[in-house]
């Protein structure tokens, strides 16, 4: 082994027992994002206007009246795998009867909710964590956590369903 292979294999050894103690002395990143993932409720859906006729439906889910997530999905209600959404199929012709439509459909997320797991790693950021949820093996959510291990919300997702022709429930909820 020549001198530039000796010295690559100690850096990379000195390297990795960095990441390791790194690692070690994180916060309990996981945990605290198992104990959100679990508690996670719908909360409301509305459906989004991304071009004149093109629509899309966006279901926020979050715990104790904090939105911490939001799924895109199908009319069906299967989750869109995220930056996929331009294949989302949704149609949304009357903005009443939809509203309606969309009340009725929301009633059958609990299925969905059992489809959705928690992915087993995390991305450190400087605002904090993110953690992922995973529908059929594709992220279709994301839960960030500030550096304290607080939710993270993000208020454009309520000004979006005030905006929303289509939305659920029709009186707006009570965000902290």
């Amino acid at each position: 082994m020549g001198r530039g292979a000796v010295l690559l294999t100690l850096a990379l050894g000195v390297w990795g027992v960095g990441v390791a103690l790194a690692q070690a002395g994180e916060p309990p990143v996981m945990e605290r994002c198992q104990a959100l993932f679990q508690g996670l409720r719908p909360q409301f859906a509305y459906a989004e206007r991304v071009a004149p006729q093109r629509f899309l439906l966006r279901v926020v889910l979050g715990q104790e009246n904090t939105p911490v997530v939001r799924l895109t999905v199908n009319i069906d209600l299967a989750p869109v795998p995220l930056g996929l959404e331009d294949i989302a199929v949704v149609a949304f012709d009357r903005p009443v009867q939809d509203a309606l439509r969309l009340r009725n459909q929301l009633r059958r997320f609990d299925g969905v909710m059992q489809t959705l797991n928690l992915g087993n790693w995390y991305v450190s950021e400087p605002r904090g964590y993110r953690c992922f949820l995973v529908h059929q093996g594709r992220v279709v959510g994301v839960l960030g956590l500030g550096r304290n291990l607080e939710p993270l919300s993000d208020p454009r997702w309520l000004a979006a369903y005030q905006r929303s022709p289509a939305r659920f429930p029709a009186v707006e909820p009570v965000i902290r």
